[in-house]
């Protein structure tokens, strides 16, 4: 009896493992890691104002950086495995080309989704969305290999959205996305290759070390990146200083005159750094650390512009908020 009991347990296991036929070879987690986390750290470096001072340039020439290097790195990693496999004399299971497809799927909207940013607004979310691809695409995979990975998919996922709505600064979400790649791929690989996730509790704590080695990194770069630097001119705004905020717009609706201005009042002493006579990005409140505009502190959102009659008169209200995160409200 307790031999037809083990045939049928071997048969049970020889499914499961058809079922999970999914590997991830190990140059593919670090390519990946690498290309992934290099773009996120470097690519402001390469196209940035300075560059490209026209948005719609900077647009083009970022999905073009984009579209290279991930377009490379599919086609190397995809010959890479396919090589590998044929040296162990082993197929390609139908079931991980299938995926790789996906994931591929996923690095094209990724790249969209970038582009269109630059002309539809919602650049704050660019590395949550990376964020949540990358942890999609660790699920894909992780449905046709160990359950580890799903987990390790979803934790991924939920950095992304639970940064976005933090209101983690855009330094902060760059870096966290970096070694979301650079570290959470290579240590992914190495956790499911060296633990036995048969029981909940040790995948849980896979998970919790896997989060800590992603995040750990992370806060340590935000914290030791330097601050923007002094800069030689200033131009000092004490708080109550009027500033005329002046609006261009372009539209066959609406026309607004050019020397039309509205009164802004400067609430807080505020420093702004200027190059050539005119601000170059760099600001600081109060005598406290210099910053860039790039660094995502501050944060612009006009949220509603309703249409109102006013004593018998039309008028548009827009409701916005400017802040600076991590005041109190």
């Amino acid at each position: 009896m307790s031999s037809h009991l083990e045939q049928i347990q071997s048969i049970q296991a020889m499914l499961a493992a058809g079922h999970r036929c999914v590997e991830l070879e190990r140059h593919s987690l670090l390519l990946w890691g690498m290309v992934g986390g290099g773009l996120c750290a470097f690519t402001d470096l390469v196209i940035n104002p300075d560059a490209f001072p026209d948005n719609a340039q900077r647009a083009v020439a970022l999905f073009a950086w984009l579209a290279v290097w991930l377009g490379a790195m599919s086609w190397l990693d995809h010959r890479l495995t396919r090589r590998a496999r044929l040296a162990r004399a082993e197929t390609l299971p139908f079931a991980q080309a299938q995926i790789t497809r996906a994931w591929w799927m996923l690095l094209t909207l990724g790249t969209l989704s970038t582009f269109a940013m630059f002309f539809h607004g919602g650049g704050v979310m660019i590395y949550a969305l990376w964020t949540v691809l990358l942890g999609l695409g660790i699920f894909f995979f992780g449905l046709f290999s160990r359950p580890l990975v799903e987990w390790i998919g979803l934790a991924t996922i939920l950095l992304g959205v639970i940064g976005l709505a933090s209101g983690l600064p855009m330094g902060g979400a760059r870096w966290l996305t970096a070694c979301c790649f650079a570290v959470g791929l290579p240590f992914a690989g190495w956790l499911t290759a060296h633990t036995d996730d048969s029981h909940t509790g040790r995948r849980a704590l896979a998970v919790a070390l896997w989060l800590i080695g992603v995040i750990a990194p992370a806060l340590a770069i935000a914290c030791l990146t330097p601050a923007a630097t002094a800069p030689t001119a200033t131009l000092n705004l004490p708080a109550g200083t009027v500033v005329p905020l002046r609006i261009d717009m372009d539209s066959s609706l609406v026309n607004i005159p050019l020397d039309a201005s509205l009164p802004v009042r400067v609430t807080r002493a505020t420093e702004v750094a200027l190059t050539g006579g005119q601000p170059d990005g760099r600001y600081r409140f109060d005598d406290g650390p210099w910053r860039a505009v790039r660094d995502g502190v501050l944060f612009l959102r006009i949220d509603r512009i309703r249409p109102e009659i006013a004593a018998g008169k039309p008028e548009i209200r827009v409701h916005g908020d400017f802040v600076v995160k991590g005041d109190p409200p």
